[in-house]
């Protein structure tokens, strides 16, 4: 992973494993968000991310830390 992807990835992982009210987020009962409901999130607090780039650090992170639901449409760490 480049250093762009690096970056997000520590990101996701603040935000799913322990702070996502810091960005007015609440995961649900099985810690999962929306993919985009996340990404606007993160950007409306001054991120600058996007869903290609959540799903690129999904993808080619070589521990897998981060789950999509079979519709690609949420995400939770794992």
């Amino acid at each position: 992973m480049n250093k762009r992807l690096t970056r997000v990835s520590k990101y996701l992982t603040y935000i799913l494993r322990h702070e996502p009210q810091s960005i007015g987020l609440q995961l649900d009962s099985d810690g999962s968000i929306g993919v985009q409901k996340l990404v606007e999130h993160a950007n409306a607090s001054g991120k600058n991310i996007t869903t290609e780039q959540v799903l690129q650090v999904v993808e080619r992170h070589p521990d897998p830390l981060f789950a999509l639901s079979p519709d690609g449409q949420r995400i939770r760490a794992i």
